[in-house]
C-alpha cells in the first residue's frame, strides 16, 4: 500500500484500482505523443493518440530551418544557431519540467497548464507567415542570394516569442507524459510492471509513427501549400491531442509531488563541497572498516557524491559527443533544398528523407527486443544485452561516419555545382537529394543509441535516489550540447575569415559559396576526438567498477 498512497485522483482523493490507471487510462495519452514531438527531434489510443499526435507536428521542426532561409531570408550561419537554441530550450525546458512536476505541481496539470504554450507559438508562427507585414517581402532567396532582405526588427520579436512558447510546453509534454503513463500501472504488481514495459514500448512505436506521418505530410504540406497552413494545422493537431488528454482526467492515477530527487543532489554537492574535509574523513574510516563509527545520513552522502563524482567524466564526454548532432542534421536539411528533389513528378522536401531511417528504426524496434535482445544476452551475459556504455560509443561511431559521409556527398555536390557553372546560384543543382539518406540513416542510430544508452547509464550506475531524474540529466546535458553548437558554429565561421574575400565557410545564404565540406570535415574530426575522449573515460570507469566489485566480494567472502 505504500505505493498506493502518493498516487491520488485528478480531485485528490485516493485512487480506485477498479477505475483509475491502468491500459484504459494510457489510451488517452498515445495520441499526445505523436503531435508534438516530431518537429524537433523526430525523435520523442489515448495515451497513444495524445503522443502520437504530439510527434505529428514535433517532427518538422529541424524541417522549420527551411522556413528560417527560405520565408524569413536569415543566412546560414543564423538559420543554424536559431535551431541550435531552440532545440537546447526544448531540451532543458524537459530537464526543469521533470523538476516542477516532481516538487511543485501534479505532471497531469503541467501538461494542461504549459502544453498549450505549444499551440500558441504554432498560432504566432502561421500569423506570421500568413501576413506580408510581419516577414519580409517574397524572394527566391536560392536564385538570388544577394537581392533578398532579412528579417529583422518586429518580424525576429514574433518568431523569438513563438519559439521561446513552443520550448516550454514541448519541453513539458516531453517530460510529463512519459512519466504520467508510467504512473498508470503500479510496479508493486509483476502483471502491472509487464504492462508497463509494453506502454513504454508502444510508446516508442506512436512517437515514430506520429513523426513518420509528420515528416511525410505536414513537411509537404508546409512547403508546398504554405508555411502558414503547415503552422495552423500543427497547432490543431497539438489541441486535439491535449482535449484528448483532458478527456481521460477522471481515469488517471496522478502522483502527488513529493520533491524532485534533484534537490537532494544539489544538496550533497554542497554539502560536499562545503564540508569536504568531513567527508574525506568519513571515507578514511570507512576505508579503515570504522564505518560504525559514521552515521547513516553521512554515509549516504558520501555515496552520493561520490557515485556523482565518477560519472562526471562521462557526462562531460557525452555532452561533446552530443554537439555536432544538431548542426550535422540542420545544415544537412539546408543543403537538401539547393538539389534535385525530384522523385516522378513529386517534389520531396529534404526534411522528409528523415522520414526513411526513422521507418526503418520504426521497424527495427520489435527485431531487436524480440531477436536480437534474447542472442546478444547469452552472448554478452549482460542485462542490457549490450552495456549503456557500449551504447553510447556505437552511437558516436555512427555520428563519426555521418560527418565523413556528409563530407564525401558535400564535395560531390560543390564539384557537380562548379561543373554546371552553379557557383553564384544558390538552386538547381542536378544532384539528386536521395544522396542525403545515408547520413541522416546514421544520424539517426546516433539519435536512438548515444542518448538512450545515456539514460541506461545513469539507471543502472546512479544511487536509488538519482535513478528517477536520468532522463532529465540526459535531456539537460543534449540541451547544453544543442547550445554549445551554435557557439561553434560562430566561432569556426569568424576564425575561418581570411584572405583577399574574407568570407567565412559559412558566409552569406548561397551554398554554392560556402566550403561546407571543410566544415563537415571539421566536426567529423570533433566527434572523433569526442569519441576517443569517451572511450578513455568509459574504460577507465568500467576499470574501477570491476575493482570496487572485487574488493566487494572479496569483502564478503
Amino acid at each position: 500500500m505504500a505505493d498506493e498512497e502518493v498516487y491520488v485522483d485528478w480531485r485528490g482523493n485516493a485512487v480506485d484500482e477498479r477505475r483509475h490507471g491502468g491500459t484504459r487510462a494510457t489510451l488517452f495519452l498515445y495520441g499526445m505523443i505523436s503531435n508534438c514531438g516530431s518537429h524537433i527531434d523526430f525523435s520523442l489510443a489515448v495515451y497513444r493518440v495524445l503522443f502520437m499526435l504530439r510527434s505529428c507536428p514535433s517532427s518538422s521542426n529541424f524541417s522549420v530551418v527551411a522556413y528560417f532561409h527560405g520565408t524569413l531570408h536569415l543566412d546560414i550561419v543564423t538559420s543554424s544557431t536559431l535551431i541550435g537554441y531552440l532545440v537546447g530550450a526544448v531540451l532543458i525546458s524537459a530537464a526543469l519540467m521533470n523538476f516542477i512536476s516532481d516538487t511543485y505541481i501534479k505532471r497531469t496539470t503541467a501538461i494542461l497548464v504549459f502544453g498549450p504554450c505549444v499551440v500558441l507559438g504554432y498560432i504566432l508562427l502561421a500569423l506570421q507567415a500568413h501576413f506580408p507585414s510581419l516577414h519580409p517581402e517574397i524572394c527566391e532567396i536560392n536564385k538570388e542570394p544577394n537581392n533578398c532582405e532579412p528579417a529583422k526588427g518586429w518580424s525576429l520579436t514574433i518568431l523569438y516569442m513563438s519559439l521561446l512558447l513552443f520550448a516550454v510546453g514541448e519541453g513539458c509534454m516531453r517530460s510529463c507524459i512519459p512519466s504520467v503513463g508510467g504512473d498508470q500501472f503500479s510496479n508493486d504488481d509483476p502483471k502491472k510492471s509487464q504492462l508497463k514495459s509494453m506502454f513504454l514500448i508502444w510508446l516508442k512505436f506512436a512517437n515514430s509513427l506520429g513523426a513518420i506521418i509528420g515528416l511525410a505530410f505536414l513537411v509537404w504540406i508546409e512547403n508546398n501549400l504554405g508555411w502558414n497552413i503547415g503552422f495552423m494545422i500543427c497547432a490543431l493537431i497539438v489541441l486535439v491531442g491535449l482535449l484528448v488528454a483532458a478527456s481521460g482526467m477522471p481515469f488517471y492515477r496522478t502522483q502527488k509531488p513529493i520533491g524532485s530527487p534533484l534537490t537532494r543532489t544539489l544538496q550533497v554537492l554542497v554539502i560536499s563541497s562545503k564540508k569536504r574535509q568531513a567527508i574525506l574523513d568519513v571515507i578514511e574510516l570507512q576505508e579503515t572498516r570504522r564505518a560504525d563509527c559514521v552515521s547513516k545520513s553521512c554515509t549516504t552522502q558520501v555515496d552520493e557524491t561520490k557515485a556523482i563524482t565518477q560519472m562526471l567524466p562521462i557526462f562531460i564526454s557525452c555532452l561533446l559527443i552530443y554537439l555536432p548532432f544538431t548542426l550535422l542534421m540542420t545544415l544537412t536539411i539546408q543543403v537538401g533544398s539547393t538539389m534535385d528533389k525530384r522523385t516522378g513528378t513529386t517534389q520531396i522536401p529534404s526534411a522528409s528523407l528523415i522520414a526513411i531511417p526513422t521507418a526503418l528504426h520504426m521497424l527495427m524496434q520489435p527485431c531487436y527486443s524480440r531477436i536480437l535482445t534474447p542472442l546478444l544476452r547469452t552472448t554478452t551475459g549482460h542485462q542490457f544485452r549490450i552495456t549503456p556504455l557500449q551504447l553510447i560509443g556505437a552511437g558516436s561511431v555512427c555520428g563519426t561516419a555521418a560527418a565523413c559521409v556528409a563530407t564525401l556527398v558535400e564535395v560531390k555536390r560543390l564539384t557537380v555545382a562548379e561543373q554546371h557553372g552553379l557557383t553564384s546560384s544558390g538552386t538547381g543543382v542536378p544532384m539528386s537529394v536521395f544522396w542525403l539518406v545515408i547520413q541522416f540513416f546514421l544520424l539517426s542510430i546516433m539519435d536512438a543509441a548515444s542518448f538512450s544508452g545515456l539514460v541506461e547509464f545513469i539507471k543502472s550506475e546512479a544511487p536509488p535516489e538519482m535513478k528517477p531524474i536520468a532522463p532529465a540529466v540526459q535531456s539537460f546535458l543534449a540541451g547544453l550540447a544543442a547550445w554549445s553548437c551554435c557557439a561553434f558554429v560562430q566561432l569556426v565561421n569568424r576564425a575561418t575569415r581570411h584572405g583577399d574575400s574574407g568570407r567565412g565557410w559559412l558566409d552569406g545564404t548561397n551554398f554554392n559559396r560556402t566550403r561546407l565540406d571543410h566544415f563537415f570535415l571539421l566536426l567529423a574530426a570533433f566527434e572523433l576526438v569526442a569519441l576517443i575522449n569517451y572511450t578513455f573515460w568509459a574504460r577507465r570507469y568500467s576499470r574501477k567498477q570491476q575493482r570496487i566489485s572485487t574488493i566487494g566480494l572479496e569483502d564478503n567472502n
